[in-house]
């Protein structure tokens, strides 16, 4: 590849010329994205939006109207969800665990400590199990492992998404720590395709990063690096490497 007298590129082959448009338009599509859970596949995500806000406040002093400084304060992240339905609940193959290798039910990763003394739905009193209504036994106070009956008691997740388009350009991003909060769907015989929307917080994001601008497949080492770079070990091995280069500590 040239470059003329202005120093734009000149493309002597059509392998320069692929290659310059594939450095050049790398735009990301919603075809061109697939999101995870945890590295599980989800085949019935529409869409998902995020945002950032922080708590920013104007601070002002006697002899001025305008502000002369802003206190920064807390940040919080959030977004929603909006999935497809088919045949069955949006996160059913996450609750029920269908999508697992071992074919023997849910991962314990994704149940819940449920009460062994929660009350039933309506409030209706009942005797603790194998005690004849005493408290004796008190491991029948205790808790349990279970399915999660609804979204909101999965445990925090990881949403990953990944993009490639046809030029070979890869990129990802992360949501950290994910926690649903509410949850809604309807149906209508106006309605042809029937879709649940959910809305949660997430600890962190990791924001659109290239991953391979060579082509190819996807680098999943490249992908789950950058997930280790956020975590709470990988954050206090670095902020101790910091300090010690920093004043001379030894390790």
């Amino acid at each position: 590849m040239a470059t003329n007298v202005n120093g734009s590129a000149s493309y002597q082959t059509g392998e320069q010329l692929t290659e310059g448009l594939r450095q050049t338009y790398n735009s990301m599509a919603g075809t061109d994205i697939v999101a995870t859970i945890d590295g599980i596949l989800i085949g019935n995500l529409n869409g998902i939006s995020f945002s950032t806000t922080r708590e920013k406040a104007p601070i002002y002093v006697m002899g001025s109207v305008d502000a002369v400084s802003f206190g920064r304060g807390k940040r919080g992240h959030a977004g929603s969800l909006i999935f497809t339905n088919f045949d069955r609940h949006a996160m059913y193959d996450i609750m029920e665990g269908t999508f697992s290798s071992t074919g023997t039910g849910p991962e314990e990763r994704y149940k819940y400590w449920r009460k062994k003394t929660d009350i039933p739905a309506g409030g209706a009193s009942k005797l603790l199990p194998g005690d004849g209504g005493h408290f004796s036994l008190l491991a029948n106070l205790g808790s349990t492992r279970d399915i999660a009956n609804y979204s909101d008691q999965l445990p925090p997740f990881t949403i990953s998404l990944v993009s490639q388009n046809e030029y070979g350009n890869v990129s990802a991003m992360h949501l950290l720590g994910v926690e649903l909060i509410n949850e809604g769907s309807g149906v209508s015989i106006d309605d042809i395709v029937t879709e649940t929307q959910m809305t949660f917080v997430t600890r962190a994001i990791i924001g659109w990063r290239p991953v391979s601008n060579q082509g190819g497949p996807i680098k999943t080492g490249d992908i789950i690096n950058q997930l280790n770079d956020l975590t709470a070990v990988r954050q206090a091995a670095q902020y101790e490497y910091r300090v010690g280069t920093r004043y001379g500590a030894s390790t």
